[in-house]
């Protein structure tokens, strides 16, 4: 029957199932085969043709310590191992290596290594040399697009309709900000069309907040200091005291040190609206005492790009406030980091299962991690504490700022732990803000991941090829400007639900989603670097939203711990989280791993949060 249900594979080649993002060799997902290969309408021919194979038999797969025989299958979207009626399905996208290994000595099979972002790594061996070529070669033409409309999200047909349907539009910017007070409580701030048609600033969100007393012809002016022109914008306001939280890109100080009034006055009038008041209507002054400029930066990166043009505001023309450098580490740092903790991951299964606790701290990873953690905590306290607004801000401010502004609101206020408010969150200092999905998750991958080493001859003239491999890797675009930054949001949410558990409505398990189909292609969300370009494709006209996905699903997504009572009363602490940095801890589940397994009874070094290793450095006093 399983053999049947194959042999026409050609007639087959986009699946309608939602394939599970976690996997063990002896406990996959069980479908009915013959269910599984329905014909899907948005066929993509041309791509069909880069098939040099469609299905090889008794392939040995090998994962850690677990050795299962199985037949391949090739789709212009997925590979798929089958083993008996379990299936194990790989998206094309979510591949990060694949090497074409010398055969084995021992079982003169030809092995395919294949490293995937999800951090799940196989070993498929064949046991003829051309089906392995065949292979690779067809593994690597379908996994490198050249346009997005070629992605599994363009083909991708639920095999049950969604019974949610409304994703697309979760989030309304007017809607949103009305929720927090804008136009409804205060007259301090406006709705701005400036950016109606992107041309102002191509990545920023077409709909934006300022104050009211900003005029639009301010704000042009005002532009032409910030970095892509993305002025401070109001991301949120603070239900318990109107403070606010701000984002933009960095200032184009440079060499000549110049300034802008109109950035100035765009700043003074941010950190001079909504005065908190007391009980009494008494005017609370910390909020124009104590109001703070966050660079999410280390101090060297900030003044270096004075260099390039940029750099960071010079605190003599900013009244009312202080700046804080965060030193959060760039996108080259990350994105090394979380190669060098995957490596840990692996060598553990190398090993029997030992975890190298070593190499997982060299990693540096839960540094990063408690860096942001910690900055996240500094804003909370401004906001909610000391009644102070807050500007946020890195290079671009749309990987760093977005990590800091996003995770501050969710410790702020309620609403965005709940099941809906994290998707609007998402939609709103993520997708509509203009962070990089395309460029940081490599949607458009190349040969960059491909190594044949096949008839290299030796350990010697292995390791040459890989050395040269690597040099272009680094090179090359796609993969400098590659990097965990949605990764480390969604840990540090993970963070926060463990330090919390009773206080978020979704579960581990929508954040471990999330990161699988981040990076799997299946959904349009998150296939675009901007909201402009996500208007210009139209993906709600052609691709599902992900949020139907888990508003169709949400009892496996629903934290069952939840308590919104504790919300609604408000009795402890407000409402509001405190992060704590010295608490995180490796996010073990989503390495396929026991929490004991990779944490441990350990402890993992000096918190950054103590005197003698902090790195967030207050630039000057307020003024």
């Amino acid at each position: 029957m399983t053999s049947k249900c194959f042999s026409s594979l050609r007639q087959f080649l986009a699946f309608p199932s939602n394939p599970p993002n976690f996997f063990t060799i002896f406990n996959l997902a069980r479908v009915s085969l013959p269910t599984l290969f329905q014909p899907q309408a948005n066929l993509q021919p041309s791509r069909i043709d880069l098939l040099k194979i469609t299905q090889v038999k008794d392939v040995q797969l090998d994962r850690g310590q677990e050795t299962v025989v199985g037949t391949l299958h090739l789709t212009v979207h997925h590979l798929i191992f089958s083993y008996n009626e379990e299936e194990l399905w790989i998206p094309y996208p979510i591949i990060h290596t694949v090497e074409r290994q010398p055969p084995s000595l021992q079982s003169g099979r030809h092995p395919l290594y294949i490293k995937c972002r999800d951090f799940m790594i196989i070993t498929l061996s064949l046991l003829k040399d051309g089906e392995a070529q065949d292979v690779f070669d067809s593994i690597q033409k379908l996994a490198c697009v050249t346009s997005i409309e070629q992605l599994y999200a363009y083909a991708y047909q639920p095999r049950t309709p969604f019974t949610a349907k409304n994703g697309w539009n979760i989030y309304d910017p007017l809607k949103e900000y009305e929720r927090m007070g804008v136009d409804v409580s205060t007259d301090t701030w406006r709705f701005t069309l400036v950016n109606r048609d992107y041309k102002y600033s191509p990545t920023y969100p077409r709909t934006l907040v300022v104050p009211s007393k900003i005029s639009d012809n301010t704000l042009n002016y005002a532009a032409k200091y910030r970095s892509k022109a993305r002025i401070p914008a109001l991301s949120y306001m603070h239900w318990h005291n109107s403070a606010t939280i701000t984002r933009s890109s960095q200032p184009l100080v440079g060499f000549k040190q110049a300034r802008s009034i109109q950035d100035e006055k765009l700043i003074e009038a941010v950190f001079s609206s909504n005065v908190p008041t007391g009980p009494n209507g008494e005017t609370v002054y910390g909020s124009t005492a104590a109001n703070l400029i966050v660079d999410a930066r280390p101090m060297a990166n900030a003044v270096g790009n004075v260099a390039r043009g940029a750099g960071t505001e010079n605190m003599d023309h900013y009244r009312n406030c202080k700046k804080i450098y965060v030193a959060i580490d760039n996108i080259h740092v990350m994105r090394d980091s979380l190669a060098k903790l995957s490596e840990a991951m692996q060598g553990m299964e190398s090993a029997g299962g030992q975890v190298n606790r070593g190499a997982l701290q060299r990693s540096g990873w839960l540094k990063h991690i408690a860096m942001v953690v910690e900055g996240t905590m500094t804003i909370v306290k401004s906001v909610h504490v000391y009644n102070s607004h807050v500007l946020v801000h890195c290079s671009d401010g749309w990987d760093r700022t977005s990590q800091l502004v996003s995770l501050s609101e969710l410790c702020l206020d309620p609403y965005y732990r709940t099941f809906e408010g994290i998707q609007v969150l998402i939609e709103k200092d993520w997708v509509s803000f203009g962070h990089k999905f395309e460029d940081r998750c490599g949607h458009l991958s190349n040969e960059k991941y491909f190594v044949n080493l096949a008839n290299t001859g030796g350990n010697a003239a292995t390791n040459t090829i890989k050395d040269m491999q690597n040099k272009f890797y680094k090179s090359n675009y796609y993969q400098r400007e590659t990097s965990p930054v949605f990764h480390q949001f969604l840990d540090c949410v993970y963070q926060l639900i463990c330090l919390h558990p009773t206080r978020f409505e979704f579960n581990e398990q929508m954040l471990i989603d999330l990161h699988y189909h981040v990076y799997s292609c299946q959904f349009g969300t998150f296939l675009f670097n901007s909201e402009a370009e996500r208007t210009h494709h139209q993906p709600q006209e052609k691709t599902y939203s992900i949020w139907d996905y888990f508003n169709s699903d949400k009892a496996k997504f629903t934290n069952p711990l939840y308590d919104p009572m504790k919300e609604k009363d408000l009795v402890d602490d407000g409402g509001v989280l405190m992060p704590d940095a010295t608490k995180v801890k490796y996010w073990a589940s989503l390495f396929k791993r026991d929490d004991d397994e990779v944490n441990g009874a350990i402890t993992y070094g000096t918190s950054p949060s103590t005197p003698e290793s902090s790195s967030i450095i207050a630039d000057s006093p307020a003024n």
